[in-house]
């Protein structure tokens, strides 16, 4: 008669249990760390939003720091809007300010061949391709009847309405784009460049030698507020300059916050109605990448 009672483990059973333990435990572990992981990856994520919103915040407060200037005559006489960059600290942020007024830029829709030809110049382009480059720009801005009759695509036949309009002309490249979007508006009607207002790499393009140019932006810099600018640069090309002021202000603002997060907004803003109690209107916005 046989006995009834527990069965006995077989050899070699325990250890197989404890194999299963151990896989449970690796993957337990696994999930565990993938799910830390993640979460890590969410809070980078998180807080890498939150600063590049107040990098952004900080960016557009210069921008109003810098019309805030340019709408008191008296600080603007300390404050020039001629390209010069300014160096601000706001909110534990280092921010860099640069105000243009339009009348030291060149207007797309005024310049003359000569002057889109010394820009395009000064950006390396070839003898050759200044010229049709500049036709280019021109034939655009004042289409011919036959192109009007055809109506290209990005064709505009009212002028330039932005500086990205200038992607479309044929032959602009974006490395030219890149190098003279700067040095350009097309959110007046001056004619020429006002050298007190302009920025000096445009001083430069315009036919003027390194030395000359720092010369004449300190003097400007030296000049009492409220006083008159240093005299016109002379020289083969002076006729490109003249004396416009728009109070059309092209500001870019640079910012980096102290965990080196940046943002960059640019901005161009109209004061011309000031004078009869308007507040300044917000013609363009773009934010940096």
């Amino acid at each position: 008669m046989k006995r009834m009672g527990l069965r006995q483990p077989r050899a070699g059973q325990p250890g197989l249990v404890l194999i299963i333990v151990l896989w449970i435990i690796a993957l337990l572990a696994v999930m565990a760390g993938a799910f830390a992981y993640a979460m890590q990856t969410e809070t980078r994520l998180a807080t890498g939003t939150v600063e590049r919103a107040q990098a952004r915040a900080l960016a557009e407060a210069g921008i109003a720091y810098a019309l805030a200037w340019q709408l008191d005559p008296e600080s603007r006489q300390q404050w020039s809007p001629n390209g010069d960059e300014r160096d601000w600290t706001f909110g534990g942020a280092q921010l860099r300010i640069r105000t243009v007024d339009a009348g030291g830029l060149i207007n797309l829709n005024t310049a003359d061949a000569e002057l889109l030809k010394a820009l395009l110049a000064a950006t390396g382009v070839e003898a050759r391709g200044q010229d049709s480059l500049a036709a280019a720009i021109q034939e655009q801005r004042n289409p011919t009847e036959a192109r009007l009759t055809q109506r290209s695509p990005g064709l505009r036949s009212a002028g330039f309405e932005s500086i990205e309009d200038l992607q479309r002309v044929p032959g602009m490249t974006l490395a030219v784009y890149a190098r003279i979007a700067g040095l350009v508006t097309v959110f007046s009607d001056h004619q020429g460049v006002n050298p007190a207002l302009a920025p000096a790499p445009l001083l430069l393009a315009l036919g003027m030698d390194e030395r000359a140019v720092a010369d004449y932006v300190e003097a400007r810099a030296r000049a009492p507020a409220g006083g008159l600018p240093p005299p016109l640069p002379t020289g083969r090309r002076s006729f490109l300059f003249s004396q416009n002021v728009s109070n059309i202000y092209h500001i870019a603002v640079a910012a980096e916050t102290a965990t080196g997060v940046t943002a960059t907004v640019a901005a161009v803003l109209d004061n011309r109605g000031s004078m009869g109690g308007q507040l300044p209107r917000l013609l363009a916005w773009r934010d940096g990448r």
